[in-house]
């Protein structure tokens, strides 16, 4: 409930400051005055659009500032307020809009900037302003619905559906984050055993490839080798003028003089040496003239091996030792490896379980909407007819919930609001025919269509501040009576703050505002009074004739003796 509100250079406002209480408060005065600038103010500070001409001095910036009573009693308020860690210890919190000279403007709670988003989530709990946009949320099948589940006092049985709904939706996320990690796991185990008996198969061992490089060069070489091992034999023993025997011919030639000369000692010592190595060298070769054969059929054993080999390291990116290594380490993932079927199977068994369980309350919820749609639609065309649409014809028709595509088809007809889609349709005429009613009614339709349904609501909804402004354009005689006595059964459990031209509804006010511009030298700026109980009687004889007569009076003080009863 707004407390006060407070406007310094705002408009034709340069200083202004409002007390509201609880039930309706009236703002009345001549068109022009300025009425729709107090609305107006408030609808500013919680996000609307900061226009042009909204600076009273436009070399100053404007602040405008809402105080609010806190109701303990409204659990999303309250919500709200823990959420931005707002005191409540003086069981009130304030609003501040300040619009700065470049129309730029910031939001306060309590002192603290906030942002537009957020100050938008109080509007939605705290105000509740009855225009042609809130005319529009008719249309939205959402919207229908809600409603409909106000009147029914279904909003706790629609709220635990929709509380069981996501834990169903969480358990699916759950069994489906499950089964792929199944699958996945599954295709890596066939993997892994793929892998250990491809390698287990090849019998690989550590070195192997070095060996088998090396026998796969001897083999492809082996009678170049032996050609060239058996030239050596003959040069060095057996060919005429062989070197050893050449070697031997100096060391004979040479040997009768080697006591005579050191070095020449020493030389016939490297040639006996020489000759030493020379038969250790044919011994060598004799070795591998034994070992090396020339074998094309194990050449290509070893080439195909080789081959093999190679593919495998390149295949796994590994060396032989890490191939067996990483063999070794899957193999035991493969032992270790447990399947998660069980869980799985025990996870869908509780949602199948958990799934009729929740159809069983989507239906017992669907009936108890259609018992409640009976008699919502009896309400509102008792209600409406008296506001001069006396052929007003309403009906809540039903029909399935719409499959969505991102919903998963075990959720197959249901949302987290149960099974139902409602359409409202409505006539305003005889003989036309029922239509939804987007296409069936007019503004003016619409609008007390809406205020039909906020008074059947207003003991069902959170206490908030409802703005009605100029909604009485238009309406007169036994329906300005009607109306007013709308407005003010909805006072009883709401604030009211209704900006009006109808001395009916002044003749309700809990408390009444006059609203008056007053034309200065070079500027226009509106004054704010609170009427008393006489001033209120005169206002509303101005009202009804324009001007304070004796008959203006009584007929004021008729009004005002049957909104008291006498």
């Amino acid at each position: 409930m707004i407390k006060s509100l407070k406007l310094n250079n705002f408009i034709i406002v340069k200083e202004l400051q409002l007390q509201f209480e609880k039930g309706l408060q009236v703002l009345t005065g001549e068109t022009g005055a300025g009425k729709s600038i107090i609305a107006g103010a408030v609808n500013i500070i919680f996000g609307a659009q900061i226009r042009s001409g909204m600076l009273f001095d436009e070399s100053k910036s404007a602040y405008l500032e809402v105080v609010f009573d806190v109701d303990k009693t409204n659990v999303e308020l309250i919500d709200l307020l823990h959420k931005y860690d707002v005191d409540m210890s003086e069981d009130e919190f304030f609003f501040v809009k300040e619009i700065n000279t470049e129309l730029k403007g910031k939001t306060f709670l309590n002192g603290r900037r906030i942002s537009n988003s957020s100050v938008k989530e109080f509007r939605e709990i705290l105000l509740d302003f009855h225009s042609q946009r809130d005319q529009q949320k008719l249309f939205n099948q959402d919207y229908q619905l809600e409603i409909l589940d106000k009147f029914g006092n279904l909003i706790q049985q629609r709220e635990n559906f929709k509380n069981k709904f996501k834990n169903i939706e969480m358990s699916i996320k759950e069994l489906s984050k499950l089964e792929k990690q199944e699958s996945e796991l599954s295709e890596k185990m066939k993997l892994y055993e793929y892998q250990v008996q491809e390698i287990e198969g090849m019998d690989i061992k550590v070195g192997e490839d070095d060996a088998l490089q090396s026998e796969f060069i001897l083999l492809t070489n082996a009678e170049e080798i032996l050609n060239q091992a058996s030239n050596m034999e003959q040069v060095i023993y057996e060919q005429e003028d062989s070197v050893y025997d050449t070697i031997n011919s100096f060391i004979g030639k040479l040997s009768e003089f080697e006591e005579n000369e050191p070095h020449l000692k020493k030389a016939i010592s490297s040639l006996h040496n020489s000759l030493a190595d020379l038969d250790e060298s044919i011994s060598e070769i004799r070795q591998v003239q034994n070992t090396i054969v020339i074998d094309s059929s194990r050449l290509e054993e070893v080439q195909e091996r080789l081959n093999n080999v190679n593919s495998i390291c390149t295949k796994y990116k590994r060396t032989i030792k890490e191939i067996l290594e990483y063999s070794e380490r899957i193999n035991k993932e493969i032992s270790n490896y447990s399947s998660g079927k069980d869980r799985i199977q025990k996870l869908r068994k509780e949602l199948n379980s958990g799934l009729s369980k929740l159809r069983f309350l989507a239906d017992e919820l669907s009936e108890k909407r259609k018992k409640a749609a009976l008699k919502f639609e009896e309400e509102i065309e008792n209600n409406i007819k008296k506001m001069a649409i006396p052929d007003a014809r309403v009906q809540i028709r039903f029909d399935k919930v719409t499959v969505k595509k991102d919903f998963t088809a075990m959720l197959d007809g249901l949302l987290n609001t149960g099974k139902d889609e409602i359409d409202i349709y409505f006539s305003a005429n005889k003989g036309v025919s029922l239509q939804p009613i987007r296409f069936a009614a007019s503004g003016g339709e619409l609008s007390r269509f809406l205020l039909t349904i906020k008074k059947i609501l207003s003991d069902r909804l959170d206490s908030r501040t409802i703005v009605f402004d100029e909604i009485d354009s238009g309406i007169g005689g036994r329906t300005s009576e009607l109306l007013a006595e709308f407005i003010h059964s909805i006072g009883r459990f709401h604030q009211v703050i209704c900006i009006s031209h109808l001395p009916q509804i002044a003749s309700f006010a809990d408390k009444h505002f006059s609203i008056v511009k007053k034309s200065c030298e070079n500027t226009s700026e509106i004054l704010v009074n609170v009427l008393k109980e006489s001033e209120k009687r005169e206002e509303i004889a101005r009202m009804l004739s324009g001007s304070n007569t004796e008959l203006a009076l009584r007929h004021a003080d008729e009004l005002i003796k049957k909104v008291k009863g006498e």
